[in-house]
């Protein structure tokens, strides 16, 4: 899992609070500007999942979350022990709507370039 700047997560959706979810579901956005919905998952169950984008992300004060780590578990499960290694105290996202490696490989990318503009 490589570590990720600073990039902050958006509002859960609208349904999904109205649904009374709360933080089950977090959009975080890419530096080309789309949007990527994550889904809040247990830690203990990422060497469980298979072609998924995993982020970890610390809590902020004001309900937001900084992402600290982004990586890919690939479809054999490549990736799944050092995004656990990763992730410690932060909470874990699963992006699980990519349809290959390709697509999770410029989804990272994507995200990853947001912090870099964020920083610059």
């Amino acid at each position: 899992m490589s570590a990720c700047p600073p990039i902050l997560s958006e509002e859960p959706p609208k349904p999904a609070r109205r649904a009374g979810l709360g933080d089950r579901f977090r959009y975080w956005r890419g530096g080309s500007g789309r949007r990527y919905l994550f889904s809040l998952v247990p830690a203990e169950v990422i060497a469980d999942f298979r072609s998924v984008v995993v982020l970890a992300a610390e809590p902020t004060a004001d309900g937001q979350y900084v992402a600290r780590a982004l990586s890919v578990i690939d479809q054999a499960g490549k990736g799944a022990g050092e995004a656990l290694a990763a992730v410690g105290n932060l909470r874990v996202f699963v992006h699980f709507l990519a349809a290959n490696e390709a697509d999770r490989r410029r989804l990272v990318d994507d995200v990853a370039a947001a912090g870099l503009r964020l920083a610059a």
